[in-house]
């Protein structure tokens, strides 16, 4: 086939009319809103358990990044006013051996970064320091600072780990390496770390995108839609929502969708 009919074919394979996209909206709209009430949905619709910041937060603050090919962590002080440091980072690449195999040696080598940084930064082990867990994963979230994995994606699957509660993981792996000096304050998908983060300094901002490894999305809603919330709720409460877009499912396939599904760690999802 000829360069310029094989890429004829791509454009057509991936033109959507106008219509279809409107329906595509719709779809989307009709799937969140199940997704809010607790209904079947292939938007999961999580609770964050936590709203946007209020810019007055102070402290020095550890946070993980992980959820795609580069593992980071950096520190940084908070100081109100919307203010922050500039954070002080380190990448840590992750390779196949973490994560495809145990659950003890994939928080084991976070766990190695963790002290690693530590060291680099001079943090002793009588500094003490809240970390944020930013799981760039699908969680089951049941508080602030607990959440079990629902299921693995973009080529991860370190066994033992699916249906547990990772920052309890986490928190076992520490003491394990003899990190004493760290409380997991968080737990946070990286789409909410990313509204948190700009929002602490721009009031404005309600949504926060992911275009990655994976792509994802969150955004501010009003508590009273979020019918499947059975906590505490004040008048006029607000939650960030994390809505595992990727999920989305009411798309018709092409062929290429449809090779890409069947060689995919997870065919059929």
């Amino acid at each position: 086939m000829a360069s310029s009919n094989i890429l004829k074919n791509v454009e057509e394979s991936f033109s959507i009319p106008l219509p279809e996209i409107k329906r595509i909206m719709e779809r989307f709209h009709r799937e969140m809103e199940k997704g809010l009430a607790g209904e079947r949905s292939s938007l999961k619709m999580i609770p964050a358990y936590v709203d946007r910041p209020t810019g007055k937060e102070k402290g020095k603050f550890i946070a993980l990044d992980l959820g795609g090919t580069n593992f980071r962590i950096l520190e940084l002080e908070l100081k109100g006013g919307g203010r922050m440091s500039e954070p002080k980072a380190m990448s840590f690449v992750l390779y196949k051996k973490h994560i495809t195999g145990r659950a003890e040696d994939f928080f084991g080598f976070i766990s190695n970064c963790v002290k690693t940084f530590l060291r680099k930064r001079k943090i002793s082990a009588g500094q003490k320091r809240s970390l944020g867990f930013t799981f760039s994963f699908p969680i089951r979230q049941t508080a602030i600072a607990s959440g079990s994995l629902i299921n693995w994606t973009k080529g991860f699957s370190a066994k033992g780990v699916v249906g547990e509660d990772v920052v309890r993981l986490l928190r076992i792996s520490l003491l394990r390496h003899r990190i004493h000096n760290i409380e997991i304050s968080a737990l946070a998908n990286d789409t909410v770390g990313t509204l948190a983060a700009k929002s602490y300094e721009d009031k404005a901002c309600d949504t926060g995108v992911i275009l990655g490894t994976g792509t994802n999305a969150c955004y501010v809603e009003e508590m009273s839609k979020i019918r499947k919330w059975h906590g505490f709720r004040s008048k006029d409460a607000h939650m960030i929502i994390n809505i595992e877009w990727g999920n989305f499912n009411k798309l018709k396939q092409n062929s290429y969708d449809r090779e890409l599904d069947e060689r995919s760690y997870n065919p059929g999802q």
